[in-house]
């Protein structure tokens, strides 16, 4: 992070913890100085976190949708950047874009939010084409079930 931006930073934290005033928000781009001068704990939050990601300081934090089956090391990463108090998605509809096969016969399936999963191979038959509509939905012990338009149903984990 930049040296300058720094100084913003804790220059804005040392404002929020006391009310604005010129003599301690001089050194302070315009934006930081209105988040400054917000009164409520959470807005002021808000604000300072909306300017920081607009600043280029943090990634977005990711949407219930891009967390949606995440695991592993994927669910790590992705819960470093999380909301607190964030919903979470019953279930995950999707059009598949790619469809692979696996040397074992399993189908690695792209879906059109970027989204990869690959079916588990369990041995069943699953039969999918470029442009069906697919669910997902979590199942026991942390497991994942995609649902065809056909109404077939595998076992999937979520790999991308």
């Amino acid at each position: 992070m930049h040296a300058k931006l720094w100084c913003a930073l804790a220059a804005a934290c040392l404002c929020s913890a006391q009310p604005a005033s010129a003599a301690n928000t001089d050194a302070l781009p315009a934006a930081l100085k209105q988040c400054a001068a917000e009164r409520d704990d959470a807005r002021r939050l808000a604000c300072f976190d909306a300017e920081v990601a607009r600043l280029g300081a943090l990634p977005p934090p990711p949407t219930p949708e891009q967390k949606f089956g995440a695991r592993g090391e994927l669910a790590q990463a992705q819960e470093r950047k999380a909301t607190p108090g964030e919903s979470r998605l019953e279930k995950l509809e999707g059009k598949v874009t790619t469809l692979t096969t696996r040397p074992g016969g399993e189908l690695v399936v792209t879906l059109d939010n970027g989204q990869v999963w690959q079916q588990l191979p369990i041995g069943e038959t699953f039969r999918l084409k470029v442009g069906d509509q697919v669910t997902v939905k979590p199942g026991a012990l942390g497991s994942y079930s995609m649902t065809s338009p056909y109404g077939r149903s595998a076992k999937v984990k979520r790999i991308k």
